[in-house]
């Protein structure tokens, strides 16, 4: 008598494998997407409690990033920061995302709510999308809609 597996036997456990991918994939993309966008959240954070020390201290917006006190990895695989200024202290970063889908998004302290946009008040970070589609970033990093587009 021989041994070992028949064709059919081979190809179930094939098609088994198949469908066990098949499902765990789209989920491991999601996982990888909301890692990605923890990473910007948590650099950008950091990088925002800098600005909103230095707008307090000096009472204007920082130069470039190396002003802000702050020690964090700027250099990423993924992400791409800078500074954004609106007005004479209403500054924030620029989060560029340089995989995947393609988007660039500001969050701004505002410490002048007269050049913010209208329903923003003096304290208050908010995120705006730049160029491109932030909707999935937005969802990944917990942001909710305030008005006219903008996300706190």
């Amino acid at each position: 008598m021989k041994k070992g597996f028949t064709l059919i036997e081979l190809m179930v456990v094939v098609l088994i494998i198949g469908i066990l991918s098949a499902v765990a994939l789209p989920q491991y993309e999601k996982s990888v997407a909301r890692a990605r966008a923890a990473e910007a959240m948590v650099v950008s954070k950091s990088l925002m409690d800098g600005i909103a020390l230095y707008v307090t201290t000096f009472r204007r917006c920082p130069s470039s990033l190396s002003d802000l006190d702050v020690k964090v990895d700027t250099e990423s695989d993924d992400w791409q920061y800078g500074l954004v200024t609106l007005g004479s202290r209403n500054c924030g970063i620029s989060v560029t995302s340089t995989s995947g889908t393609a988007f660039t998004a500001t969050r701004i302290l505002v410490k002048d709510s007269s050049s913010a946009p209208s329903g923003i008040s003096n304290g208050t970070m908010y995120w705006n999308c730049v160029n491109g589609s932030c909707d999935e970033f937005f969802k990944n990093i917990g942001a909710t809609p305030i008005s006219g587009g903008y996300y706190k």
